[in-house]
């Protein structure tokens, strides 16, 4: 009987803790989850837009139209007004004749809410400016050494935005 209450004491002391332990933390994460998503919530910038229907294009590119490069920032008084935003942007050429699609070239302080952008008349792509030269460069040469070159673009209604080189 002595040995009963022994273990039982023991189960007590050594076990029943670490159980309480845990079920706290466990309350403890999914009351953490649920601030994230208020959080989520109250944090939004921008009412985000999406297709109803997926949107999957691909282009034949010719080649990079002539860039134009602007810097801007909000002069306002504050320490953001030393933020200085970079952005080199290029028409693309396309099969077709057309050259409704751009893309722009982003730097590291710039906010860009979409990766792409899919308008009536065409699209504008954002990529970060750390990778203008490789891009450009890989493009250009894929197209010199007669290479088919694509890009396609991938809107879905959940919110998913891509834009993909295709070098063949």
């Amino acid at each position: 009987m002595k040995l009963n209450s022994y273990l039982l004491t023991f189960l007590l002391i050594f076990l029943f803790p670490p159980l309480v332990a845990w079920g706290q933390a466990q309350e403890t994460y999914a009351d953490e989850q649920r601030l994230q998503q208020v959080r989520r919530k109250e944090a939004m910038l921008f009412k985000p837009e999406s297709p109803a229907e997926a949107i999957q294009e691909t282009f034949d590119i010719l080649g990079f139209g002539v860039p134009s490069f602007s810097i801007s920032n909000h002069a306002n008084g504050t320490e953001e007004s030393y933020l200085h935003q970079l952005r080199v942007s290029y028409p693309l050429l396309i099969s077709g004749g057309k050259s409704n699609i751009q893309i722009i070239f982003y730097g590291i302080g710039d906010k860009v809410p979409y990766s792409v952008v899919k308008e009536d008349t065409g699209a504008i792509v954002y990529f970060p400016l750390q990778v203008h030269d490789q891009l450009r460069t890989r493009v250009e040469q894929a197209i010199a050494s007669r290479k088919k070159v694509q890009l396609r673009i991938n809107i879905k209604p959940s919110g998913f935005r891509e834009a993909v080189w295709l070098i063949n």
